[in-house]
C-alpha cells in the first residue's frame, strides 16, 4: 500500500507540474491571448513591434513613438474592433510640416482602414488631437500605423484611439460617395410654371431631330410612371419617344429610390440663380419646388442631401449677397431644407457648397469668396468648394491669389470633368494633382473630396465631336476610383446623376439603337464597342462605394458586370 501512494505521489506530482507548465505556455501563447479592445486609448509607446522609430520621455506623461520617419511604422497585436470602428482619435506634435498615419489591418501593405492628417502644431511636444474616418474595421485585427510623408522627422505619436461614433461626431460626406442632382428638366404639361421644355431643348418647344436636341443620351423611360411626348420619331423598338420631367415628385422619387438602391450615399443638389429680390418669377418657383421634392424623396428613401450653389452666371456686383440673401430667405425660411432629416450633415454641422470659387471664368473677387465663407462658417456650417483643378498652383483654370481662401474651406471638391480622356491620362493626372493635392490638403487640415466622372460628350448641344471622352464600359471611370483608393482617399463626388445634356450621367440610359428615336443621334452605352445594361453605370457606381468603404477589395478591374 506504501508503494502504490508513493507511486500515486510521483504521478501527481508529475502531472502537477504538467499542468503548471501547459498553464505557462497557455497564458504567453499568441495566438490565445486576450484582444485588447480597440476602443481604449492605447499609448503608442505599447507597440508590439516597429520600424525606425525611438521612444521619448511625453510632457503629457509617459512615453510618445518619436523620430518617426516617411515609411516607418509601428505595430499592435490581436485589436478587437468588436462590430466596428467609424474613427480614430490621434494624439500629435510636430515641429516640421507633418504627414499622415495610415492604418492598416494585418500587414504593412494591407487594408487601408482609414487615413490621419498630421498637420504642424509649432512644436515636438506641441500636443493636438486629431481625427480621421474608419471603414471596414471590424473583428480582430493586428494593426500597423503606417506613417508617410516628405523627409525628415515627420511627427510624434503619444496615443491613439478608436471610437464607433463617426469622426467629429458628424460623418454624412467624409467617406461617402455623393452624386451631383441637376433636377432642371422640364416638358410642356407637367404642370410646371416654365410652361414648357427646359434643358430637352434649345427652346420650350418639344425636341424635335436636326436642330432642337439639347441632350447626349436619352434616358431609358421603362419605369418612369409619368412621360411626356416629344417630337422625335419612335425609337427603335417601336415605342412612342417620350421624356421625364424633374418637376414631378413621381421622377424625383424614382432617381432617389435608384440611389438607395445601388449604394450611392446622397445627392449634392444643385442650386442656381441665387438673387437678392423675393419676386417671384416661374424658373425660380420651379427651382424651389423641385428642392423640396428632393428633400421628400431624400426623407422617403434615406439618402442624403447637401445645398450646392453654383455661381456661373451670377451678377457679379452682388453675388455674395445673393447667396446669403437667398440661403436664409428660401433656403431655411421658406423650404426648411437644413430642417430635414435627410440634410447632410459633417462634424455635427449642416453642409453647404459653393461651387465655382477662384475659377477665372467665375465671378467674384478672392476677398467676396473669404467674405462668405466666413459667413457660412460663423453660423456653423461645414463649407465645401467647389474649386479649379489647379487651385493649388494657382495657374491654369484657377486665379492666382484664392490660396487663403482655399485653405478657408472645410472640404475641397476640384473639378476635374474633361481635364483628361483615357486611362493613361487618368494615371497622370493621379500623380501629378491628386496625389500633391491630397499632401496639402491633409497638411492644412482640409478634408478632400475628389470628383469622378463616366465620360462626357456634348455634340448635340454644342456641335463638338461625337463621343469626346469615352467610357470604356466603365473602365474609365472605375480606374479614377481604383486611383483615389490607392492613394488613401475614400470620399467622392461623381459628376453627374442626372446630366444628360454634357453626357456625363449616371442615371438609367439608352444602351443601344433600339432605346433612342430612329431620327436623331443619341450617345448609347454600347458606344465603344461591348453591351452594358441601362443601369450599368449606377452598379459601377455602387461597388465603387464598396470599395472605399474595404467592402470588397480594391482591384485595378472593375468587379461589376456589364449586364
Amino acid at each position: 500500500m506504501l508503494n502504490f501512494m508513493q507511486k500515486n505521489k510521483k504521478v501527481l506530482a508529475f502531472a502537477s507540474v504538467a499542468l503548471l507548465i501547459l498553464t505557462l505556455c497557455l497564458s504567453i501563447s499568441p495566438s490565445i491571448v486576450s484582444a485588447a479592445s480597440a476602443f481604449n486609448q492605447t499609448q503608442a509607446s505599447s507597440y508590439n513591434s516597429q520600424s525606425g522609430v525611438q521612444l521619448e520621455s511625453s510632457s503629457e506623461g509617459g512615453q510618445n513613438v518619436a523620430f518617426i520617419d516617411n515609411g516607418d511604422y509601428i505595430v499592435f497585436n490581436n485589436v478587437d474592433f468588436g462590430s466596428g470602428a467609424n474613427s480614430i482619435d490621434v494624439r500629435v506634435a510636430s515641429n516640421n510640416s507633418g504627414g499622415t498615419i495610415e492604418v492598416r489591418l494585418d500587414s504593412l501593405n494591407g487594408t487601408l482602414a482609414g487615413t490621419v492628417a498630421v498637420p504642424a502644431t509649432g512644436g515636438w511636444q506641441s500636443w493636438q488631437t486629431k481625427s480621421g474616418s474608419i471603414s471596414g474595421a471590424t473583428g480582430v485585427h493586428t494593426v500597423y500605423l503606417k506613417f508617410t510623408g516628405g523627409t525628415g522627422n515627420l511627427f510624434n505619436l503619444l496615443w491613439f484611439k478608436f471610437s464607433a461614433s463617426a469622426a467629429g461626431s458628424g460623418g454624412n460626406v467624409v467617406g461617402k460617395l455623393y452624386a451631383g442632382y441637376q433636377g432642371w428638366f422640364n416638358a410642356a404639361g407637367d404642370g410646371s410654371p416654365n410652361g414648357g421644355w427646359v434643358h430637352w431643348s434649345k427652346n420650350s418647344s418639344a425636341p424635335s431631330a436636326n436642330g432642337n436636341v439639347n441632350f447626349e443620351l436619352y434616358p431609358d423611360i421603362r419605369e418612369y410612371s409619368k412621360l411626356y411626348q416629344t417630337s422625335l420619331a419612335n425609337l427603335g423598338n417601336g415605342s412612342p419617344a417620350k421624356l421625364f420631367s424633374s418637376y414631378d415628385q413621381e421622377t424625383v422619387n424614382k432617381h432617389f429610390e435608384w440611389m438607395q438602391t445601388y449604394n450611392i450615399d446622397g445627392a449634392a443638389l444643385q442650386r442656381f440663380g441665387a438673387d437678392e429680390s423675393d419676386t417671384p418669377n416661374n424658373w425660380k418657383s420651379n427651382r424651389d419646388s423641385v428642392a423640396v421634392k428632393v428633400k421628400n424623396a431624400a426623407e422617403s428613401y434615406n439618402r442624403k442631401f447637401y445645398i450646392m450653389y453654383d455661381i456661373t452666371g451670377m451678377n457679379a456686383s452682388n453675388w455674395v449677397q445673393a447667396v446669403k440673401h437667398d440661403w436664409l430667405t428660401n433656403v431655411v425660411n421658406n423650404m426648411h431644407l437644413p430642417s430635414s432629416s435627410a440634410y447632410a450633415k459633417q462634424n455635427g454641422k449642416m453642409v453647404v457648397c459653393i461651387w465655382g470659387i477662384g475659377f477665372t471664368d467665375r465671378p467674384g473677387t478672392a476677398a467676396e469668396a473669404a467674405d462668405l465663407i466666413g459667413w457660412f462658417k460663423n453660423q456653423g456650417i461645414y463649407v465645401i468648394g467647389g474649386v479649379p483643378t489647379y487651385w493649388r498652383t494657382g495657374n491654369n483654370d484657377s486665379r492666382s491669389d484664392f490660396m487663403n481662401v482655399y485653405k478657408s474651406l472645410d472640404m475641397i471638391s476640384p473639378w476635374s470633368v474633361a481635364r483628361f480622356g483615357n486611362i493613361q491620362q487618368a494615371d497622370s493626372f493621379k500623380t501629378k494633382q491628386l496625389q500633391p493635392d491630397l499632401a496639402f490638403a491633409q497638411q492644412n487640415g482640409i478634408d478632400y473630396q475628389p470628383v469622378i466622372w463616366p465620360g462626357s460628350a456634348w455634340s448635340n448641344m454644342t456641335g463638338g465631336p461625337r463621343n469626346e471622352n469615352p467610357r470604356l464600359h466603365g473602365d474609365f471611370m472605375w480606374r479614377q476610383a481604383y486611383n483615389l483608393k490607392s492613394i488613401g482617399i475614400n470620399t467622392g463626388y461623381i459628376a453627374m446623376f442626372d446630366e444628360y445634356d454634357e453626357g456625363t450621367a449616371i442615371a438609367k440610359m439608352a444602351e443601344n439603337s433600339s432605346m433612342i428615336p430612329t431620327n436623331q443621334y443619341f450617345l448609347t452605352l454600347d458606344a465603344d464597342g461591348v453591351a452594358v445594361s441601362s443601369d450599368f453605370y449606377l452598379r459601377l457606381a455602387g461597388d465603387i462605394n464598396r470599395m472605399f468603404k474595404n467592402q470588397i477589395p480594391v482591384t485595378a478591374n472593375h468587379p461589376t458586370s456589364h449586364q
